[in-house]
């Protein structure tokens, strides 16, 4: 095989896989959101609720049981200012990004080219809780974010995102406004 057209293969390989500096990755940790067609006031939309109630201190602790429910460890917590912040730590890899590691590896094989395979191995999952007291209302407001950091197969962090899925964001405050029930009613 020509030397024109190996450099050719390669250089197509190492545009594929990208490459993320650690500086990089700092950089976007805790920046807005680059996903298309999601505005500042959607983010807020999809990440806050507003709930009948004034006891801040109620919603805290409704937030907490509901955190811990969905496997989180909380890390901190402050009633006087109405943060939660926890995290959990979960499996990240995916059988179809471990096998076009292979493929690709086998191809720049073919082609007499190293290639060090890199998938997804592990996910911190972080979330933060804020709970605001309405002015001139009977409501608190909840905003909740859920981020994760992936680490690839190499124990490298490489990758972090904020998680924008309505499901994941619907599914807690459904849990929430159970508790939040119970809680108020002593059940």
């Amino acid at each position: 095989m020509s030397l024109i057209l190996r450099v050719s293969a390669v250089s197509f390989c190492i545009l594929l896989i990208g490459c993320v500096t650690p500086n990089e990755l700092a950089m976007k940790i805790g920046g807005p959101p680059e996903t298309v067609g999601k505005t500042i006031l959607d983010l807020r939309k999809l990440q806050t609720r507003r709930f009948d109630t004034l006891n801040e201190k109620r919603m805290l602790h409704a937030g907490i049981q509901t955190l811990q429910d969905l496997g989180f460890t909380l890390s901190e917590s402050s009633s006087e200012a109405g943060v939660l912040v926890g995290s959990k730590k979960r499996d990240a890899e995916e059988s179809g990004q471990i096998a076009g590691q292979v493929v690709l590896t086998l191809f720049m094989a073919a082609l007499g080219a190293a290639h060090n395979p890199v998938w997804d191995k592990e996910q911190d999952i972080f979330v933060n809780l804020v709970s605001t007291p309405i002015a001139n209302s009977d409501q608190t407001e909840i905003r909740i974010s859920f981020e994760r950091r992936l680490t690839n197969n190499h124990g490298q962090l490489w990758r972090s995102e904020l998680i924008l899925e309505p499901k994941i964001h619907q599914e807690f405050f459904n849990i929430l406004s159970q508790s939040t029930f119970l809680e108020a009613h002593k059940i």
